[in-house]
């Protein structure tokens, strides 16, 4: 019998949340902003590379407990929490980038997100220059997905002129859901799928998965959840088709995901990032529209970070050789683009 997992906090629905954003969020008191201020010179002003500034490098007094508490939260809560009050505005980019890393270090371990090497990314429209570039740097919506780290957060920098809605829904509240309206779908579901790597694949690694990703898998009580459509849909371009089961269980998973019953829909503002823990909440985002300016175009700062106690996982879950404390090899000169039939994310 499939288990019901109603003591996870980490399962809930936009019905928890009647005030909305408010119900999740954490300010940044007066004292911690002086904090991240401080950090954020010592960042710029040591001549090293800001990745080399661990959390030892970086003591947070007037922070520390709201980032502990958020720590928890993303790891045995509800695995949510909006952080307010970053300064961003009229702020040099590269001070706000020091701030954001800054509270990333004392969230957990920042691991590279792309073949670059890039462990602070840049969520932007880079489409007029590379238009086979990863869903993140395109303006396109994206379905409700999971990354490939412990946990994701994103910081607003910039909003869009028009779009740019984000999305979230607990994976618990999912399983569950279908577990007793559709019972007959979750055995498809822990069986998983092949995946395609998207061209950031390691030296030596093959372009789809040599093993099935699980959709859902259980250890140690807790539930655990990794999905991307469209990387799915690839490899079966390349290995064969789903069979229509497989396909209904898919369907019914994204339908129920992105229904309002248990789609939670907030707009980040400049100064506000969402943290999440990448097993037990899905993301996804409607597509946005840029104005003429090119210096005020849409900018989110994204960390894949690593967790100091990270939920327990299956190793099947992973799809990269490097595994949840190294995120994607870099390879010199690659970037994450890749010629595909559809978006992804």
């Amino acid at each position: 019998m499939t288990p019901i997992h109603d003591a996870d906090p980490a399962k809930w629905t936009p019905g928890d949340f009647p005030a909305g954003k408010a119900d999740i969020a954490v300010d940044i008191p007066a004292a911690g902003l002086a904090t991240l201020e401080k950090a954020a010179r010592a960042i710029l002003n040591s001549g090293r590379p800001m990745v080399s500034f661990d959390r030892a490098d970086l003591p947070m007094p007037g922070l520390a407990e709201e980032l502990e508490a958020v720590s928890r939260e993303i790891d045995r809560g509800r695995g949510i929490v909006i952080l307010r009050g970053f300064p961003v505005a009229d702020r040099p980019l590269a001070e706000v980038e020091a701030m954001f890393w800054a509270v990333g270090r004392h969230l957990g371990d920042p691991v590279s997100q792309s073949v670059m090497g890039d462990r602070l990314g840049h969520i932007t429209d880079v489409t007029d220059t590379d238009p086979d570039a990863r869903a993140y740097r395109a303006n396109w919506e994206l379905s409700l997905h999971t990354d490939m780290s412990d946990i994701v957060s994103f910081l607003c920098v910039r909003r869009a002129a028009e779009g740019g809605i984000s999305r979230f829904t607990s994976a618990v509240a999912i399983h569950d859901a279908m577990a007793r309206r559709h019972p007959e779908l979750l055995d498809i579901l822990y069986r998983g799928f092949p995946w395609h790597r998207f061209g950031e694949q390691a030296v030596g690694e093959a372009p789809i998965t040599e093993h099935r990703i699980p959709h859902f898998s259980e250890r140690e009580g807790f539930l655990s959840c990794r999905y991307v459509r469209n990387y799915i849909r690839e490899a079966a371009h390349e290995l064969g088709a789903l069979s229509a089961r497989e396909e209904e269980a898919l369907d019914t998973f994204d339908a129920l995901a992105r229904s309002p019953e248990f789609c939670l829909e907030v707009m980040l503002e400049p100064g506000e990032a969402v943290i999440m823990n990448n097993y037990a909440v899905l993301h996804a985002r409607s597509a946005f529209r840029d104005g003429a300016d090119a210096a005020k175009k849409r900018l989110l700062l994204r960390l894949w970070m690593a967790s100091r106690t990270p939920r327990p996982t299956r190793p099947e879950i992973e799809i990269y050789g490097a595994g949840r404390t190294g995120g994607i090899a870099p390879r010199e000169g690659a970037a994450p683009s890749f010629k595909r039939r559809a978006s992804s994310d």
